[in-house]
């Protein structure tokens, strides 16, 4: 019995090695200790949030907590597992307030750092099911990436080399017979070994704010 429980204590130790090694394709740093610390700025003002790493048995999950107790914000999370070296968001969005019960995703979020050069392009697409007030949802979400170039970008934790990628895509999802379509597009920079450090959207933007490289 000891040298069960002993070997079940120490599991998720023996685990966390082989975990981050299978998630860590260097462009998303396994590393449950780092704290990233991201400014968003929209028409309403400025924002900051903390985002931790929590490695699990498929991959990660990110979690991203306001920094300011008054806005009284839950913290927000984002899971994603790990396939070949590329990264799967598996946390469907909010479509017009409705509860999500099935998710289907095809492509990757993030593909293997192999593939990461200019004019590179990968598409993934999330298929949900759910209800709203009684009613049933569609939703088909299509995310169109392409790799722009490779160059040097400035936010508040530094001046990175970054990849600078190009999302394009589009929603169409029904809430009983409500359509809901929209295009949506934004600019990422993503940096090898620490991840996004910026996105840049029409009316918003999101920059790393800082870096703690807690061991």
């Amino acid at each position: 019995m000891r040298r069960s429980r002993l070997a079940a204590a120490l599991t998720p130790l023996l685990l966390l090695p082989a975990l981050a090694a299978a998630c860590d394709g260097g462009i998303k740093p396994m590393q449950p200790g780092w704290t990233w610390t991201y400014r968003d700025t929209d028409k309403d003002g400025v924002e900051f949030y903390e985002m931790r790493r929590t490695l699990t048995a498929g991959g990660y999950t990110d979690t991203y907590t306001n920094t300011d107790p008054a806005a009284n914000k839950p913290p927000a999370t984002q899971s994603f597992r790990c396939e070949n070296g590329a990264h799967i968001n598996v946390t469907p969005p909010s479509i017009g307030g409705a509860e999500i019960s099935k998710l289907v995703v095809t492509g990757v979020s993030f593909p293997a750092p192999n593939l990461w050069k200019p004019g590179y392009a990968w598409t993934y697409v999330m298929t949900m099911e759910g209800r709203k007030s009684g009613f049933s949802a569609k939703a088909i979400l299509t995310f169109n990436y392409r790799i722009l170039a490779r160059e040097k970008v400035t936010v508040p934790a530094g001046t990175f080399d970054a990849w600078k990628v190009e999302l394009k895509g589009n929603v169409d999802a029904h809430v009983s017979v409500l359509p809901i379509r929209q295009n949506f597009s934004e600019t990422q920079w993503v940096v090898p070994d620490i991840g996004i450090v910026k996105i840049q959207r029409a009316n918003s933007s999101s920059e790393l704010a800082a870096l703690k490289k807690s061991p």
